[in-house]
């Protein structure tokens, strides 16, 4: 079974890239078939594998005449895997809680990998285009909502999601943008219902821990386009 579940990560890790990929140019999700960036060769079924093909073509397009040899990008297999060892990891911790009925582990399965995986193109977008994708947001918000009601609705978790929320709000309007994004606050309130209180506020202390230290050692490290003025995506963090 985490074979299967292992190999559906995967092809949904594809998907997912071809949303990262795709979102905002006007390309279509559902009608435009994949191809070759460069030569804009059509990519046959055997070339769409996940993973398995970036590693049998070692990362290049087929070589002339059937394409041009230019790089792949890293992205495809590196999301492919990570979705892969998400779907697998939400299968396994599930299972101690779900074991006595199928159907349960399954709309449980569906429910926290469907939501993890909208986490994850939240999180990879703010990576590459430093903005928080309302779209993606508003898909967590629906999980969000949700695992709330059903699970953490109490006075406690409410208050906690309206503190950190105001606090990441104020960072921005404060600041005027130039320490925390507007998306960063919607993104920290719907994180808080989602996980509940306290797990809220220890994350997003580790959260800012670890962008810290992310920080100082680009600062520290030979990369001379990064400065102290330099922009660092919170989302992922």
């Amino acid at each position: 079974m985490y074979v299967a579940v292992f190999a559906f990560g995967a092809i949904v890790g594809s998907f997912l890239n071809v949303l990262l990929f795709r979102k905002n140019t006007g390309e279509s999700v559902m009608y435009s078939r994949s191809r070759c960036f460069l030569c804009g060769k059509k990519l046959s079924w055997f070339e769409l594998i996940p993973i398995l093909s970036f590693i049998i073509q070692r990362g290049k397009c087929r070589p002339p005449p059937g394409g041009c040899g230019s790089k792949i990008s890293w992205q495809y297999p590196v999301v492919e895997l990570t979705i892969a060892i998400l779907s697998l990891t939400v299968a396994t911790r599930l299972v101690p809680y779900t074991v006595s009925s199928y159907g349960l582990w399954l709309m449980a399965y569906g429910f926290y990998f469907s939501a993890f995986c909208s986490l994850f193109l939240i999180a990879a977008y703010d990576f590459k285009h430093k903005i928080i994708d309302r779209h993606f947001l508003y898909i967590f918000a629906g999980f969000s909502v949700a695992e709330f009601v059903w699970k953490n609705f109490n006075v406690s978790t409410t208050f906690s999601a309206g503190i950190v929320f105001l606090f990441f709000y104020s960072l921005w309007r404060f600041s005027g943008g130039r320490w925390m994004g507007r998306g960063d606050a919607d993104l920290a309130f719907f994180l808080a219902l989602f996980v509940g209180f306290p797990l809220s506020l220890f994350g997003f202390l580790g959260a800012f821990w670890i962008g810290a230290i992310v920080g100082i050692f680009l600062l520290l490290a030979p990369i001379k386009k990064f400065t102290i003025k330099s922009e660092v995506p919170f989302g992922p963090f």
